[in-house]
Parts: C-alpha cells; sequence; structure tokens
C-alpha cells in the first residue's frame, strides 16, 4: 500500500515539474548567440560598398548580419518557396509534421521534414544527424525561437545563415557571390533562384544538360504567379533570365589597407570606412597605368594617398600598384613604410624660421659652399647663386639656404616640431640626424606626412589622419605655427612651376590651384609629391621597395605628373579655390626691398609688407650699411683717418666678397670694393690679415689618395680681429669662410696655386703653392 501511495505521488510530482521545467526552457532567453560568431571580415567604403572581404577561418564566405530589412522580393519568394504559413505559425506546422509523419512511416524512410523556417533555424545553428529525437530537439527549438523572436526577425535571421552551395553562407553573401550586388538590387528571378538553393545548394554547379536548378527556380516562379506575388509581366521576364553556373570573386579595391585594418581590429566583421569608392578606383586606375609606363625606367613600385584636408579623413589608399606583383614586393604598403624624406620638410623649417623672425620670403638667405664639420650640401644642380631670397630658395628646392637656415634655426628645435606634429619615425636623438634631416636624413611615413602637410592648411594645428567612421581625432589646442606663417608658406609653396602640360596650369578657368613640394631622396631612391588645396591633401611616392635607385627617379618628373592627374580626378567640394586669409593675423612692417629683412635708416629703398602678427621681431638689414669714405670717395676712412681725408657719410649697398663673387659669375654688376685709407695708423693690411701655412711659394709634395688623387692640404690663417669672416678663395675659385680659427682644407691642383684670402674688410693677402704627387 505504501509503495502505491509513492509511485502515485512521483507520478503526481512528475506531472507537474515536467510541464513546468518545458514552459520554463520555453520562457527563459537564449544566453549567447544563436549561431557562432564565425563571419568574414568586410572592409566597407563611405557608402557602403565593398573595398575587401576577408574569407574566414572555415574558408566560407560568410557576411555578418547587419540590420538591414530583408528585401520584398527576396521575402515573397522564400516564405512562397520554404514555409507559406510563416506568419501563423508558431513555430511548427503541426499539419505539416503529421502528414510528413505518415509519409515517412509508409515508406519507411525519410521523404518529407515538415521543417518551417525557425525549424531549419535550429538545425543549421545546432546541426545534429537527422533522427526521430532530433527533430523533437528542432520543434522545441523552434518553438522557443519563435516566443523570443519576431516573425522578420526570424526570417532574417534563417536567410542570414542560410548555405547557398560551395562555401557561401547568407544571402547576401551570395548576392554578391552570383550576381555581383547588394540583395535588395536582385530581381524577381534571382530572387527566387536564391529563396530554392538553400533547399538544395549542391546544384549551383549544373552542367550543360543539367536543368534542375532552373527548373526548381521556375516551379517557385510559376507557384508565385498562380499566387499572384507576382505580375504576369513580371513572370514572363523572369524566366527568360539565366541561372547562375560559377562564383564571381570578390573585388578588392585596397587590400593594403584591408589587411592593415584586420590586423589592427581582429574581432570586427564590418569595417566602415572613410574611403570614397570612386576616387579609390581612378587612383587605382592612376596607379596602375603609372605602372605600366615607369616599368621601362626600372621604377616599380608607387603609393598614393589622399584625405580630406579640414578632417583627416583617409579618401582613396593605395599602397602599391599591384598587391600580387610578388617580383617587384607588390605586398609592402608604400603608405606605411619609412622612406628618405627628401626635400619635402623644407616648407615646415620656413614656416618656423617666419615666426622666429629670421626670414620673410623676401628675404636674403645665402647660397654659397658650405661646410660644416663635415658636412657639405650642394644644389641638385650643382651651382650657386650667392643669394636667393627665401621665396625662391623653396620654389627650387634649394639645398644649401635650407640646411643655412636650419642651422640658424636650430637643429633641436625643428627635431621638437616634428615629433610634436606627429612624425612617428624619428628614433634617433637630434644630434644624430643633425643638419642632414632637412635634405632626407630621416625617414619618413606618408601617412605622417599627409597630416603634416595638413597641419599647414589648418593655420598650423596637427591632428591625425583616420580611416575609419566615427575616429575622428579631438581638435587639438596646441598651434605650433601661426596663422599668417601657414600663410605665407602655402602661397610660396603654390608657385612652384608644375610638370607637363600643368606648367600653363592658369591658362585654364577649370585649373586650380594647389600648395605643393616635391622631394628626391639621396641616391635617386625615393621621388616624393606632396600637394594640398582647401578640399584635399594628396601625397604621392614612387620608387622600388627594394631600395633600387636610378637617375629616373625624381619628384618633380616622377611622383609630380602623378599628383596632378589624382588632383584633376577629384571633385570640386566646396566653393573655395584657395585659403582665405583673416587681416587679424597680420601686422604691417617696413622691410629692405633688396634684402627682405627689416628695413634700416642704411635702406636705400624700403616696402610696407603684412607680416603674421605672432612673428617674433625680424632680422635686421646687413646689406645696406652707413659707411665713411673720402671726399674724393677713394677709400673708406674711419675716426682715426678722416681728419686727413675728410668723411662722407655713404649708405651703400655691403655685398659680403663671398656673395659678390657668385653674383657677379651670374652677370650681376657689383661695384668694386672700396679699401680702406692705406696710411691710416688704425688699420693696415700687414698688419691684421696672414698667411701661417703655407709659406710664401712653398712647394709642397702630397701622398696619394686611395682613388690616386693629392690629398687635401689644411691651410691656416690669423686676423688681428678675432670675430672677422676671412674668404678663401683658389686660383680665384671661392673655397668658404671661416670664423675665430681660420682653417681651410684646400684640394690643391698639380702645379703653381695661387691661394687668396680676403676679410670682410676688403683686406686681401695673396700666397703661391707649388704642388706635385710625392713618388
Amino acid at each position: 500500500m505504501l509503495n502505491h501511495l509513492n509511485r502515485r505521488l512521483i507520478i503526481r510530482w512528475l506531472g507537474v515539474l515536467c510541464p513546468t521545467i518545458f514552459f520554463l526552457y520555453l520562457l527563459i532567453p537564449f544566453s549567447s548567440s544563436i549561431f557562432k560568431e564565425e563571419y568574414s571580415t568586410a572592409v566597407k567604403a563611405e557608402d557602403g560598398s565593398l573595398l575587401h572581404v576577408f574569407i574566414n577561418d572555415n574558408e566560407q564566405w560568410y557576411f555578418s548580419p547587419d540590420t538591414m530589412l530583408v528585401p520584398e522580393k527576396l521575402k515573397a519568394a522564400v516564405i512562397a518557396f520554404e514555409d507559406e504559413d510563416f506568419y501563423t505559425h508558431w513555430g511548427i506546422n503541426v499539419g505539416a509534421i503529421l502528414r510528413a509523419t505518415w509519409q515517412n512511416i509508409k515508406s519507411g524512410r525519410v521523404i518529407s521534414g515538415a521543417s518551417t523556417i525557425p525549424m531549419q533555424i535550429a538545425r543549421m545553428s545546432r546541426p545534429k544527424k537527422r533522427t526521430y529525437l532530433n527533430k523533437v530537439y528542432e520543434i522545441l527549438f523552434a518553438i522557443k525561437l519563435n516566443l523570443h523572436f519576431s516573425k522578420q526577425e526570424l526570417l532574417k535571421m534563417y536567410l542570414d545563415h542560410a548555405p547557398y552551395g560551395g562555401n557561401v553562407i547568407g544571402y547576401r553573401t551570395a548576392a554578391f557571390k552570383f550576381y555581383d550586388k547588394d540583395a535588395d538590387m536582385l530581381t524577381w528571378g534571382q530572387a527566387a533562384t536564391l529563396a530554392v538553393l538553400p533547399n538544395a545548394p549542391g546544384i549551383i554547379y549544373p552542367s550543360s544538360t543539367d536543368q534542375s536548378l532552373r527548373n526548381k527556380r521556375n516551379r517557385l516562379l510559376k507557384k508565385m504567379f498562380d499566387k499572384e506575388y507576382i505580375t504576369e509581366q513580371n513572370y514572363n521576364l523572369a524566366l527568360l533570365e539565366e541561372v547562375p553556373d560559377r562564383f564571381i570573386p570578390f573585388q578588392s579595391h585596397a587590400p593594403h589597407l584591408a589587411r592593415q585594418l584586420k590586423s589592427d581590429h581582429p574581432n570586427k566583421w564590418i569595417l566602415s570606412t572613410t574611403i570614397d569608392a570612386k576616387i579609390q578606383k581612378q587612383c587605382n586606375q592612376l596607379a596602375t597605368r603609372y605602372k605600366q609606363i615607369y616599368a621601362s625606367y626600372d621604377v616599380n613600385n608607387l603609393s598614393i594617398l589622399v584625405a580630406d584636408t579640414k578632417t583627416g579623413a583617409i579618401k582613396a589608399y593605395v599602397g602599391s600598384p599591384d598587391f600580387f606583383d610578388y617580383q617587384h614586393n607588390g605586398q609592402v604598403d608604400g603608405v606605411i613604410a619609412p622612406r628618405s624624406s627628401g626635400s619635402i620638410l623644407k616648407p615646415f623649417l620656413y614656416a618656423l624660421s617666419i615666426d622666429e623672425g629670421i626670414i620673410l620670403p623676401q628675404s636674403y638667405i645665402r647660397d654659397l659652399p658650405t661646410y660644416f664639420d663635415g658636412f657639405s650640401p650642394r644644389n641638385a644642380n650643382r651651382e650657386y647663386q650667392g643669394v636667393v631670397t627665401a621665396h625662391e630658395s623653396l620654389v627650387k628646392s634649394l639645398n644649401i639656404p635650407a640646411v643655412r637656415l636650419l642651422n640658424y634655426y636650430g637643429v633641436y628645435q625643428f627635431y621638437s616640431f616634428l615629433k610634436l606634429a606627429g612624425v612617428s619615425t624619428l628614433f634617433r636623438s637630434s644630434d644624430e640626424y643633425g643638419l642632414p634631416i632637412i635634405l632626407g636624413g630621416a625617414e619618413v611615413k606618408m601617412w605622417d606626412m599627409v597630416a603634416l602637410y595638413r597641419g599647414l592648411a589648418n593655420n598650423g594645428v596637427f591632428t591625425e589622419n583616420y580611416i575609419l567612421q566615427g575616429q575622428q581625432a579631438e581638435q587639438s589646442s596646441a598651434q605650433l605655427i601661426s596663422n599668417g606663417s601657414c600663410s605665407l608658406t602655402l602661397d610660396m609653396l603654390k608657385d612652384l612651376k608644375r610638370p607637363g602640360s600643368e606648367y600653363f596650369w592658369e591658362r585654364f578657368n577649370s585649373s586650380r590651384p594647389i600648395a605643393w613640394k616635391t622631394g628626391t631622396s639621396f641616391g635617386h631612391k625615393d621621388a616624393w609629391a606632396v600637394g594640398l588645396t582647401p578640399d584635399y591633401t594628396i601625397a604621392v611616392w614612387c620608387g622600388n621597395f627594394n631600395g633600387d635607385g636610378n637617375k629616373n627617379i625624381g619628384g618633380a618628373q616622377t611622383a609630380g605628373p602623378i599628383l596632378f592627374d589624382v588632383l584633376q580626378a577629384l571633385p570640386y567640394k566646396s566653393s573655395e579655390k584657395w585659403f582665405e586669409k583673416n587681416e587679424m593675423d597680420y601686422k604691417p612692417m617696413r622691410v629692405c626691398a633688396l634684402s627682405g629683412f627689416r628695413a634700416t635708416e642704411a635702406c636705400t629703398e624700403v616696402d610696407t609688407l603684412l607680416v603674421p602678427e605672432e612673428m617674433k621681431p625680424l632680422r635686421t638689414c646687413d646689406y645696406h650699411l652707413l659707411k665713411y669714405f673720402s671726399e674724393d670717395k677713394k677709400y673708406q676712412c674711419c675716426s682715426h683717418c678722416w681728419d686727413k681725408v675728410g668723411s662722407l657719410r655713404v649708405a651703400t649697398t655691403n655685398y659680403p666678397p663671398d656673395i659678390a663673387y657668385y653674383l657677379r659669375k651670374k652677370g650681376k654688376y657689383i661695384p668694386p670694393h672700396v679699401s680702406h685709407y692705406p696710411k691710416c695708423s688704425a688699420y693696415s693690411t700687414e698688419q691684421s690679415l696672414k698667411f701661417i701655412y703655407p709659406n710664401l711659394n712653398a712647394k709642397l709634395f702630397l701622398p696619394r689618395d686611395f682613388n690616386g688623387e693629392m690629398q687635401s692640404v689644411v691651410c691656416k690663417a690669423a686676423h688681428s680681429n678675432q670675430n672677422v669672416k676671412i674668404y678663401w678663395y683658389l686660383n680665384e675659385h671661392y673655397l668658404g669662410e671661416t670664423n675665430g680659427d681660420h682653417k681651410m682644407a684646400v684640394c690643391f691642383n698639380k702645379g703653381w696655386n695661387t691661394i687668396t684670402i680676403i676679410d670682410e674688410y676688403g683686406s686681401k693677402e695673396n700666397q703661391k703653392v707649388f704642388t706635385t704627387l710625392k713618388n
């Protein structure tokens, strides 16, 4: 009796507990995602179009779910084919299940599954062997899905994860792989094809006589026509459409960028970028075209980067013309690969020097043979102008004036600016880089250079570029260059002569101004061209990733044409033709019309110019001096001798001997230097200026160098005034200047030589030297 009561109690409790557990199972939400997150990574342009798609770890093309609604045509086709009662049943179709069960029992094998869309979701998310027990599990899972998700969500979930043959998963993936279009652009025939494929994905590769896919699609179209889903016209047109018989490969428009983004964001399936798809394709085409042109000159690589000047959003990113060009290292990303800067850092030195009060665009800078502890820069044309304006020096990219300017401004100060402005590749100290940093002695990234040049356009405020939507950097409050100095520098860069037909750009109404700069590294290994307008900043690099250089690699002739072709391909975004100037950023200053420095009472012609409000006091002009002359103007005089010869106070143009030497060679008339009164007791050439070595009429026997040439001789001179400069000449060829310790390494010619020294007052000393090779 007791056992009987216990059994009844257990049965009663089971009768309560089992339904409770069942209903709790149905009511408790899903603790994790229905499907495993093992999707392909898709990199998209700003308009949503695909730039690159990566296959997932399972070697599948599998787009992650998005928030877009299922297209109406596909929705109608899927429901008509898979689950006509989808909107009315509660996860399972009881009538269909009973009918399928009877058919399977009657035939002795499984011939019908009666699966609804929720049941198919259950089977796809938890694949199991097809048994009656697993079918019960699918039924329970489908009921639970129906309780927790809306019908729209369930249909979207099914289509996002349905198999479409081969390694294609999801309706959006299938739309691209079979039709190369977004799913919302599908026709009725294409939608019907995608609707029938998950039911039998193996039929996507029919032979020429296999019509199974077409027949299956056509039967669905007939059903949709009979049920008035589609009109007769749409039905007939859909029947004429071909069915796909192959996969369409995904195009890759930015493989280097995509690889970098996937590496930086390994757990993101959709990477929405700021890339403009049209600009990207145009830059790709230009890169391919110029690669073909330059290949015959043994220039095999180039890179292009385009950014929005104001925001820093990247609009085009070309790491190399051909990612799969293994012969020429096509997988190297030239946008982020450090390369020698050449001359493209010069504009920033000039802008900083303006703020420091060292120069204005009109100011003179010496262009003379120059020596700095073993470093002797040379201009690309191997010529010397004597003196040039800062404007001319920057426009012509002269090396010697830039090095002299950097020496005056300070290497450490310039190095610190580059660091603060965002140059990320400076891994040595400023002393290790030294003065050559301005001529390409440091490696830079194209990415950093675009940000750097954008800073000139944004009034000296330097911000990072960005590539992913929503990543725009916060506006920095640190202004490293003044508004006025940036504007003056941009105006100088606008005057660079353009290559080819662009030389006459001002004659065409359709052309637009651009501030641009070229650069060529030592050994002709890197060619740069960087330009900016109010809308876009463009950078182009040409060369060889393996470091090979040749004379065909040059900024103006190699990178320049690509820059202007990119410029012409870019659309106008605003009505601004050039950068606006604010009068509040400038102040008037009286400037010498000759030298471009602050005018003194000795300056004969003076201009009033607008200079940056924030610049430090400009250097005064030292090319005009007030000097005293004798009454007949034959001699200069001083307080020690003007009582004998008289004194006339005259404003004179004063070119130092080294500058005068080269100006004369260029055809400029320089009046001869007027010597000091020779009988003046306070000044005597013999007392003030002397050779120490070599001696008069010396004969030198010089050893050969490794290349067979005579070695140089260190000559020495002395001056009574330690602060006076001495200018050195060999056989009337200018060698350089010394100050303080007067030593000069001289390479004598074989035979007789005349070495001459002249101080800044015009006193001169000659020495004849005979040299021959030592046996």
